[in-house]
C-alpha cells in the first residue's frame, strides 16, 4: 500500500474522522506520550548544547531527518490501528485563518479560551478526554527558543494562544527565497550557520534562526509556525499539541521540494563524521536505527499528494 500524505484541506470528513480516531488510540496506549517525552529530552539537550556540544534534531543539520523519523514513528503507530491513515500537512503560507477547517471542531479544535488559554473545542480538548501527561516549560531568562532548562508544567490541558506572541504566519516570499538556497547547511552547523557568510544555510533559514538582509526579524518559517500557534507549541513539549505533527509534516514536505529543485547538490551535510552533529551516516538518537542517509528518500515510506 502506497501511503499518501495530503494537505489537510483535501481530506474528506471520513479521512479526518479516521485520523482523529487513530491518533486518540495512540494516545490511549501511551505511545503518543512516549513521543512527547522523546522530543523533550532531545530538544532540551540540543538547546543546552546550542553553541558547542551534541545536537541531534534542533539547531543542527539533523533537523529534517530526525523529525522525519519522529513523524514516521507516530504515523506507523497510527497505522497499526488504521492502515489507511497518514499524516496530513498544514501549509501555513496559504492557510492562515483561525476560521480555517484546520481549527474545526471535527479536527484540531480551536484557539484557547480567554484567561487560561485552555482549548475547549475539538477532540484534543481536556473536556473531550485529551489529557496532557508529560509537559514542560523553560525556566530562566533566556528566550524559550534557546532554552533547554525546564521544569514540570502541571497543566493537564492543551493551551493555545494564536497570534499573540507572533501575529504573523510565514509568507510565500519567505519560503520561496529560502528554497532557492543551494547549500543544505554550513559550519558551525548550529543556529549561527550562514551568519556573516555569502553561503547561506537552507536548514538554518527554514528552521528560523537565519534571515536575509531584507528581512526584518529572525524567527520565520518553522519558528513562526510554532510561535503563531502559541501555548504549548512555544515550548519543548510542543508535540502535546497535535498541530505539531501537521506543522512538521509540512516542513518535511519542504525538504522534499528543495531536494527535487536542487538534485545536483549534496542533499545532506556534513557527509564526513562530525563531533557535534549527525553526519550523513550517523544513526540518530535516541533510536540508533536510521541515519540521514537512510531517510533522504521519503518515497520509500510515503508520497505527498
Amino acid at each position: 500500500m502506497v501511503h499518501v500524505r495530503k494537505n489537510h484541506l483535501d481530506m474528506s470528513a471520513t479521512e479526518k474522522r479516521r485520523f482523529v480516531r487513530a491518533l486518540r488510540k495512540v494516545k490511549e496506549v501511551g505511545i503518543y506520550d512516549e513521543l512527547v517525552g522523546i522530543h523533550i529530552r532531545i530538544n532540551s539537550g540540543d538547546y543546552l548544547d546550542k553553541d558547542k556540544g551534541r545536537r541531534w534534531g534542533h539547531m543542527s543539520p539533523g533537523l529534517f531527518p530526525w523529525h522525519r523519523q519522529y513523524l514516521l514513528l507516530l504515523e506507523r503507530a497510527m497505522q497499526r490501528f488504521d492502515p489507511t491513515v497518514t499524516l496530513p500537512y498544514w501549509d501555513w503560507t496559504k492557510d492562515q485563518s483561525q476560521d480555517s477547517p484546520l481549527w474545526g471542531d471535527d479536527f484540531m479544535g480551536g484557539n484557547g479560551r480567554p484567561g487560561d488559554r485552555q482549548v475547549m473545542t475539538g477532540p484534543f480538548a481536556r473536556v473531550n478526554g485529551w489529557k496532557l501527561n508529560i509537559s514542560v516549560v523553560p525556566v530562566g531568562d533566556e528566550h524559550p527558543a534557546f532554552n533547554g532548562h525546564y521544569t514540570a508544567d502541571d497543566r493537564d490541558f492543551l493551551v493555545r494562544d494564536m497570534g499573540t506572541v507572533n501575529p504573523n504566519l510565514p509568507t510565500v516570499k519567505e519560503l520561496e527565497d529560502t528554497l532557492a538556497l543551494t547549500t543544505y547547511d554550513t559550519p558551525p552547523f548550529n543556529y549561527t550557520s550562514g551568519y556573516g557568510s555569502e553561503t547561506q544555510s537552507l536548514r538554518n533559514h527554514l528552521e528560523g534562526y537565519a534571515k536575509f538582509p531584507h528581512e526584518a526579524e529572525l524567527g520565520k518559517l518553522h519558528g513562526a509556525g510554532h510561535t503563531w500557534v502559541g501555548g504549548h507549541m512555544l515550548y519543548i513539549g510542543s508535540p502535546n499539541d497535535p498541530i505539531f505533527f501537521l506543522h512538521h509534516c509540512f516542513i518535511d514536505k519542504l525538504w522534499t521540494i528543495w531536494q527535487e529543485t536542487h538534485p545536483d547538490v549534496p542533499q545532506y551535510l556534513p557527509v564526513e563524521k562530525h563531533p557535534e552533529v549527525p553526519s550523513l551516516h550517523t544513526k540518530l538518537a535516541p533510536w540508533y536505527t536510521m541515519s540521514p542517509a537512510d531517510l533522504l528518500d521519503h518515497k520509500k515510506f510515503y508520497r505527498y499528494a
